[in-house]
């Protein structure tokens, strides 16, 4: 059966609106699945890390994956007092950071002052427990004249060597979307 010209044309004209349909359902499933990528890529992941970062220049000096109830504790020897200091922190289920508690031998210049939580002497410090003070961003700025030590799950990292030590640190939890995680690991 031999189609007139004007049929052919109609034809014809179908399939080519046929192709470009089915290009733009494509090109649609595509734009979709690129922007279905990109938005989960960006959803937060449940990656949290506790970061040491030289504050002036923002680089990341050590890090490492932490869970909720992790606790880590720095050590150090007191500038004034001369003796040792202990301090603990806690990370609760949000990612955020407690100070719980601080071991004194003494009380004095830039060591605590004020009653917070309970207080108790054992083995010959003053023990200031249940603090659950937040902490955002734990600044410090350890000495190479003492021996200074970060604490975490079995992890030390001596904080009174390079490349720590002189410098202005920060300590931060970095919550991490997927993309983040992806590439930041």
């Amino acid at each position: 059966m031999k189609l007139s010209k004007r049929a052919r044309v109609k034809e014809r004209a179908l399939r080519v609106c046929n192709v470009l349909f089915k290009q733009r359902k494509l090109l649609f499933f595509v734009f979709f699945l690129f922007f279905f990528i990109i938005v989960l890529l960006n959803i937060s992941s449940p990656h949290k890390f506790l970061v040491i970062e030289e504050a002036k220049t923002g680089k990341v000096l050590w890090k490492s994956e932490i869970s909720a109830e992790d606790w880590f504790h720095h050590e150090y020897i007191h500038s004034v007092e001369k003796s040792l200091v202990i301090e603990k922190f806690k990370i609760d289920q949000t990612g955020q950071i407690f100070a719980m508690e601080s071991w004194t031998r003494s009380f004095g210049a830039g060591l605590p002052y004020e009653l917070k939580g309970t207080v108790e002497i054992a083995d010959g410090y003053y023990i200031s427990k249940e603090l659950y003070e937040p902490i955002d961003v734990l600044h410090m700025q350890p000495s190479h004249l003492h021996l200074h030590t970060f604490h975490l799950r079995g992890d030390v990292v001596v904080l009174s060597e390079a490349p720590f030590t002189r410098t202005h640190l920060k300590f931060y939890i970095k919550k991490l979307n997927w993309l983040e995680f992806i590439f930041w690991t």
